[in-house]
């Protein structure tokens, strides 16, 4: 009688002996190799975020520089726990006015409650929303955005980190990449450039699920068209800009049609300045239409600084509204009406022909203004449709 051989285990502790099979601690092991993502430089960071802190910078006038030192420091270039699994770049706590997602880690003191987002996108518009709403931050604003010492210092004033050497780390970081050269670029490069950088800023997770993409300098719509194959008309829809505009250097530009809702993580917003219910839209990637309802206005009412709009909710009760408010001086020429309006802080040339219905080209032309730079208290003349 022949020995019976059970040939699958023999050709079993073969494969095992030869390392031609992984063991089941083997297979874990390598699968968790390939999921751990390569940490990033700090140059890889710059050259990542530049772009988002920039545009941040002509939003709210934060300098650019400040804002990539601080997404420095505070997240590691992006590889601390709070920045990998909250997309927390600069260890915003919750805060009482918070109603977003939450991230507990240990900071000052043990499982400290931390805001979470949907994107690293979120986080720098959070970071720039919270430097704006926040009264003990109010002088900052006094500030050149080309003044980065003062900015540290006036932050380390304010109480934003308790790190008595936070000033002198984030002069230390801006000195040290020239970081501070990004601030000069708080004047757009207007002149389109057919050879002109771009890349895809999002993926369909970010951007509250919209694809976007951002130049490093200017462009205008139809070269988009062209390189991403998405009709003019569209892009005019989808985004706050005429077929006749410049777009400038860093601005984001939404490739697809904006959402219902915010999911970003950031569930309401609080009006700042010259703010309006369609730039708000534009932020957040969300539909006018839809923004207008959830907070039971009516279009064409804008919201009054320091109030509420809710961005995923609905409002409980509408927030307060305002008449636009202009200059006394008035100019009727026939079918347009010229005023008179003197800038406030936070304007832009792109937040006023929002608000005004014309377009950046109209307002510079108008006043033989040189650049995209307006200060507070100048008087800009605007025509308006009767």
């Amino acid at each position: 009688m022949h020995k019976h051989v059970n040939y699958g285990n023999a050709i079993l502790i073969a494969l095992l002996l030869t390392g031609l099979l992984f063991t089941p601690t083997a297979i874990i092991k390598a699968q968790s190799k390939k999921r751990k993502k390569r940490k990033l430089s700090t140059n890889e960071y710059i050259e990542k975020y530049k772009s988002l802190a920039i545009s941040e910078m002509h939003r709210t006038q934060i300098p650019a520089s400040i804002t990539l030192a601080q997404g420095i420091l505070e997240s590691g270039n992006g590889n601390s726990y709070l920045a990998r699994k909250g997309r927390n770049h600069f260890g915003i706590k919750c805060h009482r006015r918070w109603r977003g997602k939450k991230i507990y880690a240990s900071d000052d003191a043990h499982r400290e409650c931390f805001r979470r987002y949907k994107s690293v996108y979120a986080s720098y518009i959070d970071h720039s929303n919270f430097l704006v709403n926040n009264k003990r931050y109010n002088s900052l604003f006094n500030l050149s955005s080309e003044n980065y010492k003062g900015w540290a210092k006036g932050l380390l004033k304010a109480g934003y980190a308790t790190d008595k050497k936070y000033a002198s780390r984030l002069i230390s970081i801006i000195n040290k990449y020239d970081l501070n050269k990004f601030d000069a670029q708080f004047q757009y490069n207007e002149v389109p450039n057919p050879a002109c950088k771009e890349r895809i800023l999002a993926n369909p997770i970010n951007h509250n699920g919209i694809k976007t993409v951002i130049f490093d300098c200017a462009v205008t719509p139809e070269q988009i068209e062209k390189a991403y194959n998405v009709d003019v008309t569209k892009l005019t829809q989808y985004n706050n800009f005429n077929e006749s505009d410049t777009v400038n250097a860093n601005t984001i530009v939404y490739l697809q049609a904006p959402k219902r809702r915010s999911r970003l993580g950031i569930n309401e917003h609080v009006v700042n300045g010259s703010e309006t219910m369609e730039s708000i839209a534009q932020l957040y990637g969300i539909k006018v239409s839809s923004l207008y309802k959830r907070n039971k206005l009516s279009e064409g009412m804008q919201p009054v600084a320091g109030e509420t709009i809710a961005l995923k909710k609905r409002s409980i009760s509408p927030p307060k509204t305002k008449n636009l408010k202009v200059s006394q001086s008035k100019e009727d020429t026939g079918k347009a009406m010229q005023i008179t309006y003197i800038v406030k802080k936070g304007d832009t040339l792109y937040s006023l022909s929002r608000r005004f219905d014309t377009t950046v080209n109209a307002i510079k032309s108008h006043n033989n203004l040189p650049s995209n730079m307006i200060k507070e208290g100048q008087k800009l003349k605007i025509m308006v449709n009767k």
